[in-house]
């Protein structure tokens, strides 16, 4: 039968009372949880009712049964064994509407009486969660705490920065700034790497001492412009310095 002329005619009994007297009972199912190999027990009101051509199926609840026990496998596998109260609502919202089963003509509704869980294994759901939510607190810290030690670590070794920070909290005293400046300054010839592999830096070092005083003047001009894009005045200033000087000589 076309779905269009199907449903017409469910339509159609629904109307006239054509539908056979239907079928009620409350049976028990063992349904699946989101946590493996633990599962609710549950207790469905189920209803079924005959919508075809011919006497009542003898299999008829079965059938039923059958089509409950998938659509609330369905919910109840989304759900932890902590939350029994609210998997009952979900249960009896999935269940409600009548419902063909599979390609028969029999149809079925329910309704869930009640969720029942092992009070012990759902305590060691809940501690067990616990220890879940704690190790993600922990990570989240663990995860700053690195952050911060990477970001202490450049500022010590950039007595600028280092010296600005603190100023930054104690810009009532500006006559300790120079003090504060070579402390950074001690801390860094202490912490620094003694050796470091090549670095941006130490290439670009190489570059500028070339003979070539054009290509020179171009690389000079070039890092300027990047420092001032990025904000970095101090550093345009202390990279035309030494330019100044030579023009003085």
């Amino acid at each position: 039968m076309r779905p269009r002329r199907y449903a017409r005619s469910v339509r159609n009994s629904m109307i006239v009372g054509e539908w056979e007297p239907h079928t009620c009972a409350e049976v028990e199912f063992t349904l699946p949880s989101a946590d493996d190999r633990l599962h609710f027990d549950v207790s469905v009101s189920v209803e079924a009712r005959w919508g075809g051509v011919g006497p009542l199926p003898p299999s008829l609840l079965d059938i039923a049964r059958e089509g409950m026990a998938r659509r609330a496998e369905q919910v109840s596998a989304q759900r932890a064994l902590t939350a029994s109260e609210r998997l009952r609502g979900e249960l009896n919202t999935a269940l409600f509407r009548w419902e063909r089963v599979a390609a028969t003509d029999v149809h079925a509704r329910g309704r869930c009486v009640s969720v029942d869980v092992d009070e012990e294994l759902v305590a060691a759901v809940e501690m067990r969660e616990q220890a879940q939510r704690r190790h993600v607190a922990m990570s989240w810290r663990d995860q700053q705490r690195r952050h911060d030690q990477e970001r202490m670590c450049a500022v010590l070794l950039d007595p600028l920065r280092a010296t600005a920070s603190w100023f930054l909290d104690n810009q009532d005293k500006p006559e300790q700034v120079a003090t504060i400046a070579r402390s950074f300054q001690e801390a860094r010839n202490v912490l620094a790497p003694e050796q470091q592999q090549d670095s941006a830096g130490k290439l670009v070092d190489e570059l500028l001492g070339t003979a070539d005083e054009a290509m020179r003047d171009h690389l000079v001009g070039t890092l300027g412009k990047a420092f001032a894009r990025y904000g970095r005045q101090d550093l345009v200033t202390r990279l035309e310095t030494p330019r100044e000087d030579e023009a003085r000589e």
